[in-house]
């Protein structure tokens, strides 16, 4: 069984490669702050195989500038729920009692759409509209909890161990085939109006090393990628999307004690890219997103 925690605060608004220092200058940036729950159980079907289930539950805030009609005032909503559930299977290629120190796992996996796509959240004007300070808002789609399809996932992972350091990579790939969840976004950009049901990746590489003063503990320095394509593999790639990537260099910490495992890893973001999506291609010009400076990723788990 394990825990796990996500935080991220993203605030920084990037246009393709370039940050768009100015947005905080007139209190246009958006804020999302980002806490992300799993719970995980997993089940050794066979030594070299093993079946997992992994239940999201995130807390999410968004804050933005009310516009120019009022100075200084923002608008804040909330996307609180469980997200998508994804049952998969992970297997080792080589003999996991004969490769101790060296090996390479392929993992397949289904993400079932359990999370809301379209929940919505009261928002506040501040001063009122024609007496009005509140009203019902769709929220927007970076703090939606689910994305409303079906999804595959691919992932692979390998590590090879050379005296104190152990070398390692690991990769996945969700295939989201549809192309739209139904929700509206609002926007009237033609080729917006419809959220996007979007691919998504990451990869790892880097090493880990045993800290001999301390029997357990293994401290890490890596690269890290992840984000989201402009096409999807799979399938059309019509609606709203934000496309774009983050390449971060990932400290991370491991302490086995017993059958628990601690783990702390907190990548640090070094180039970040909104990418164009297609209804930019098609109608022109380029929106922007907000990207974090930083991630803390907290786990634990414990075996039985």
């Amino acid at each position: 069984m394990g825990l796990g925690l996500k935080y991220q605060y993203s605030f920084r608004h990037f246009t393709g490669g370039n940050e768009d220092k100015d947005r905080d200058l007139d209190n246009s940036e958006v804020k999302n702050t980002l806490y992300l729950f799993t719970l995980d159980y997993s089940y050794g079907w066979t030594d070299q195989t093993q079946i997992t289930l992994t239940i999201p539950y995130q807390i999410a805030e968004r804050s933005q500038g009310a516009g120019s009609a009022f100075p200084g005032q923002r608008r804040v909503s909330h996307a609180n729920g469980i997200g998508d559930v994804t049952i998969g299977a992970f297997h080792w290629l080589a003999d996991v009692h004969e490769h101790l120190d060296e090996n390479i796992g392929v993992g397949l996996g289904l993400k079932i759409p359990t999370g809301n796509p379209s929940t919505q959240d009261s928002r506040q004007t501040s001063p009122p509209v024609n007496g009005i300070r509140t009203y019902a808002s769709t929220n927007d789609q970076s703090i939606q909890p689910g994305d409303g399809g079906w999804g595959y996932v691919l992932s692979l992972y390998g590590f090879k161990q050379y005296d104190i350091f152990t070398p390692y990579f690991y990769g996945s790939y969700l295939f989201n085939p549809q192309e739209k969840n139904g929700a509206a976004t609002g926007r009237n950009k033609p080729g917006e109006e419809i959220m996007s049901i979007a691919d998504s990746y990451l990869a790892r590489i880097g090493s880990m090393v045993a800290v001999p003063q301390i029997e357990g503990l293994s401290l890490g320095l890596g690269l890290r990628i992840e984000g989201v394509p402009v096409r999807d593999i799979i399938g059309d790639d019509g609606g709203f999307r934000r496309p774009g990537y983050a390449i971060s260099v990932e400290p991370q910490a491991v302490y086995v004690v017993g059958k628990d495992v601690f783990s702390l890893a907190v990548p640090w973001a070094w180039i970040r890219n909104r990418q164009r999506n297609v209804a930019d291609q098609y109608a022109g010009g380029q929106g922007d997103a907000a990207f974090a400076d930083y991630l803390i990723l907290l786990g634990w788990s414990r075996r039985f």
